[in-house]
């Protein structure tokens, strides 16, 4: 017996059958976030989606084809399941355009649709920034080692350097050992090995990532290179001040040069009459002149000379116009603040045509200046009469400050030898007067004083108008100064310049003495000058008065005279309330060489300028009582090479302090101390001692070197030696491991044979510590659908090693993977995701060689917890029946403090709390057939439920 189907029914219940499955497996298709369509990106993007209901994990795919039929990484790296709506890859990828998709799956297998391809383009085209030399720059050996350097590119790994004699960088110079490829290094700096040929050369870079992926090669710059038969002179000015001009001359050593000649001349054709600099010959390469220059426009040349006398050829330094106080460059006007003040406060007063009794000019101190030159002339028919052969005063001072000084007397009201500061021209009464200033720096090699530029108080015209002696507040005879009419110095102060005397007049005084002692006694008497006006800038009529310093008090004190003429003293300065004050100049402040510094070849010594100096002072010696110097020189610079060969090996001393107008010496600076050592290369104190990039290590050129030797002992025990360095400078193109590199330099010298070397001492043992840092930025992103570790690129990184766990020592870990890229979306499929509670993340680097830096501080992540519901007993039908329900984490530990609720047909229960043990008791009376709901919630985990049905 057969049973016939009409074709028509099979085909419907075939029909019927394929919907019912395809309704079964219904899921909506994920909605792609991130990248946006057709982005471009620098690094490989985070990939999201939005999350799908009733999706258990996700399938996502990435291709080089829209058809994803072209895997672009291979194992399971571009095609993997995940729970996150998020997700990255492990491995960088070529340049170009790429697509991804994702779709949903439930627990029970059932997938959605697959998204539409989605397209991003990869474009890595971060290039290099050229850094050093600049383009044009011309290097010359051995001065300028061939050091190229740029900037590191985010996400590389390495770089290849094309060096060529072309700008299309076809004619490599330069290969990596065995091979006609560009140099491929590590560091972000190349050092040559060798030297080229005189000749122009063009170099660019180009990175590549962790798989060998090229970026966007580099502009191309080009430099000269030129072996010296001649050496690059320049010149610096060692104040950093417009107002003055301290020349340093220096230039590049001369392989073989024993010795140098420099001139300085005011002609641009050296005429031989014309030179003003220098005598003799130097053995270094740095002179500052010891004498100070006329303001002109200057030249400069310098010759080398070899050890049998023979002179190469000059060589034409940058000509340098040599100023002081001059405007321009200096900002008009060229003394500043120059101004009359009140002696009550000594605060300026209002001009021009100010009306005083006490008139007193000051100013600023001005750099560079030892004295001043003080015009005052009067004021006559509307101008200044700058040759008026009366009331003229033509002063110098060493305080920054003026005031005129009383005529000359014939008797001394205090006995002592030291002469009494006095003036030939006097104010009238009534008339008005001129003031101009400007500043005078040490005298030139001939003897001429050099002047700044004069600065006219109230623009060059009337000043101030004397009207006539002050007057003073009525006081009880006699009538002498007590303390409180002493205005400055205030007592017991201490002031760093030359000082400036004031007090309040004295009803029916005329005049006044001023008397400046070292001693309280007055014994020792070092200043005394007559006024017929309270105030008093320390001067004679025709030169400066100085003082020394002193670490103990000066005294001063005020006798006053009943007559102009200084007649009618009745009182000694023991008498007359003396005060006292203490005058410290500041000292230079050393700054090189180094305190304790080690230096080959000859040590050029720099100290910071010092108010109101007029030149310095140097001593080396060999013991720190500076007994007997082994320098002793006075110059005008604030630098300073020996043209004398200290001796080697030793400890040597050395000081400075400021002469001042008067050639007083001032206060000497701290003592430094150096050591000479010969011939070894000296590496420089900029020398990186520790850091994550491969380190470039440079020295001071050797005179007379013609190559350099560095040994270095690896962390590991072994040892590498890098020999016939024709640079002063090394920089590795590779350095992998961590720890402690030490490293050493020596000098070859040529010998009698041509080609044949001997070898210098070496340096002394410098320490590199390497080290491989954590990445910067580590942080996470952390949703409910999805979870994202980042951080920021490091430079130099291979690969980067992400560790999750549950614990913060990381003991157990739950993910440890190695990633090319700077983020991590963890599928999550492990149950410590599913679980929930607290996990903790970090972050290490890898170099070429798989070392490992250290890792970022860990990182909680917060998931919530799962619980879940246990029920001890069950609801009857129609009965009362009490039910335990315990609540537990994932670990089974009970939760106390859940809020447990229970819901069913016909039931009205109240929501009650779990105790300590995660239980709560219910009494329950329920018709068969009702499904009763037990709901737990607590804070920082997912609700969790269970439902029963009554039998």
């Amino acid at each position: 017996m057969q049973i016939r189907t009409p074709l028509a029914l099979f085909f419907a219940a075939a029909a019927l059958v394929m919907v019912t499955s395809a309704h079964t497996a219904t899921l909506a298709t994920p909605k792609p976030l991130m990248p946006a369509p057709g982005a471009a990106s620098q690094t490989i993007p985070v990939f999201g989606w939005a999350p799908v209901a009733n999706a258990d994990h996700y399938e996502f795919q990435v291709a080089a084809d829209n058809g994803f039929n072209s895997p672009v990484i291979g194992q399971n790296e571009d095609h993997f399941t995940t729970r996150n709506t998020r997700a990255t890859l492990k491995r960088t990828i070529p340049n170009g355009t790429y697509y991804w998709r994702v779709r949903g799956i439930t627990k029970a297998g059932a997938v959605s649709p697959w998204t539409t391809p989605q397209q991003w383009n990869h474009a890595w085209t971060g290039a290099a920034t050229l850094q050093t030399p600049v383009t044009g720059a011309g290097l010359s050996f051995p001065a300028n080692p061939l050091s190229l350097s740029w900037g590191p590119v985010p996400y590389a790994s390495s770089y290849l350097v094309s060096i060529a004699t072309d700008p299309a960088l076809g004619s490599l110079v330069l290969h990596d050992p065995g091979s006609s490829l560009p140099v491929t290094t590590a560091a972000t700096t190349l050092t040559s090995p060798s030297v080229f040929a005189p000749g122009a050369y063009y170099w660019g870079i180009t990175p590549v990532d962790a798989r060998g992926n090229k970026g966007t090669m580099s502009s191309v710059a080009a430099f000269s290179w030129g072996w010296p038969s001649a050496t690059t002179p320049s010149v610096q000015d060692l104040v950093a001040t417009p107002e003055v001009f301290d020349p340093q001359f220096s230039w590049t050593a001369v392989p073989g040069a024993a010795r140098y000649e420099v001139e300085v001349n005011p002609t641009a054709d050296f005429v031989p009459g014309s030179k003003v600099c220098c005598a003799g010959t130097t053995i270094a390469t740095t002179l500052s002149p010891t004498f100070v220059l006329k303001d002109n426009v200057f030249y400069w040349r310098v010759r080398a000379i070899d050890p049998d006398g023979n002179a190469g050829v000059w060589n034409v330094g940058p000509s340098f116009t040599k100023t002081f106080d001059n405007v321009p460059p200096v900002t008009a006007p060229s003394i500043k603040n120059l101004r009359m003040v009140d002696t009550s406060d000594n605060a300026q007063v209002a001009g021009p045509a100010y009306s005083s009794k006490v008139p007193i000019v000051r100013w600023d101190p001005v750099p560079g200046a030892a004295s001043y030159l003080v015009d005052v002339v009067p004021f006559q028919l509307s101008v200044c009469n700058w040759s008026s052969p009366s009331e003229h005063w033509l002063s110098v001072t060493a305080t920054t400050a003026w005031t005129p000084l009383g005529p000359p007397v014939s008797v001394k009201p205090y006995p002592d030898a030291h002469a009494v500061a006095s003036d030939g021209p006097q104010l009238v009464a009534g008339h008005s007067y001129c003031v101009r200033v400007r500043a005078r720096s040490d005298r030139d090699s001939s003897g001429s004083d050099v002047y700044g530029d004069y600065t006219y108080l109230a623009g060059g015209g009337q000043a101030f108008t004397w009207s006539g002696p002050p007057t003073a507040d009525p006081c009880t005879a006699p009538c002498n100064p007590a303390a409180s009419d002493y205005l400055l110095p205030q007592t017991g102060t201490s002031t760093t310049r030359m000082p400036f005397f004031t007090w309040k007049p004295l009803q029916g005084r005329a005049s006044y003495f001023v008397l400046v002692s070292k001693d309280a006694s007055f014994t020792n008497i070092v200043d005394y000058a007559f006024t017929q006006l309270p105030a008093y800038a320390p001067r004679t009529g025709t030169a400066a008065t100085t003082y020394t310093d002193e670490a103990t008090f000066y005294y001063w004190a005020v006798l006053p005279a009943t007559l102009a003429n200084g007649s009618g003293v009745d009182i000694g300065p023991l008498s007359a309330n003396p005060q006292n004050f203490i005058k410290a100049s500041t000292p230079p402040t050393l700054l090189g060489p180094a305190e304790a510094s080690t230096i080959s070849g000859q040590p050029t010594f720099q100290w910071s300028s010092v108010e109101a100096a007029r030149n310095y002072r140097i001593q080396v010696a060999q013991d720190p009582s500076f007994g007997t110097p082994i320098e002793d020189t006075v110059t005008d610079s604030t630098s300073y090479t020996p043209t004398q060969t200290y001796p080697a090996d030793t400890v040597l001393y050395w000081r400075v302090r400021a002469n001042d107008e008067n050639q007083v010496g001032l206060t000497w600076s701290g003592t430094g101390t150096f050591r000479r050592s010969l011939p070894a290369p000296v590496p420089n104190a900029t020398n990186p001692t520790s850091g994550d990039q491969v380190p470039t290590w440079t020295w001071a050129p050797v005179t007379g070197a013609v190559s350099y030797d560095v040994s270095v002992d690896l962390p590991d025990g072994t040892h590498k030696d890098v020999n016939g360095l024709r640079m002063p400078a090394l920089t590795a193109i590779a350095m992998t491991g961590t720890g402690l590199f030490h490293w050493k330099v020596r000098a070859e010298f040529p010998k009698a044979t041509a080609g044949a070397t001997v070898p210098g001492p070496f340096s002394g043992d410098m320490a590199f510590t390497r080290t491989i840092g954590e990445p910067g930025g580590a942080h996470s992103e952390l949703a409910k659908d999805h979870l994202l570790l980042s951080w920021e690129p490091k430079a130099g990184t291979k690969e980067y090693r992400v560790q999750v766990s549950q614990t913060e020592d990381f003991g157990t870990v739950v993910e440890d993977i190695r990633t090319d890229n700077t983020s991590y979306a963890p599928p999550m499929t492990q149950t410590q995701y599913l679980n929930g509670g607290t996990l903790y993340w970090r972050v290490a680097a890898v170099d070429a060689d798989r070392n490992q830096g250290d890792y970022s501080p860990a990182q909680k992540i917060g998931f919530a917890s799962k619980m879940r519901i246990q029920l001890v007993g069950f609801p009857q039908a129609g009965r009362r029946s009490n039910v335990i329900v315990k609540v537990t984490n994932f670990t089974n530990q009970p939760v106390g403090g859940a809020a447990v609720r229970v819901t069913g047909k016909g039931l009205k229960l109240r929501a009650k709390r779990t105790n300590r043990r995660g239980s709560v008791t219910y009494t329950i009376r329920a018709r068969k057939g009702v499904s009763i709901l037990f709901r737990a919630i607590k804070t920082g985990y997912v609700p969790a439920t269970t439902t029963y049905k009554v039998r």
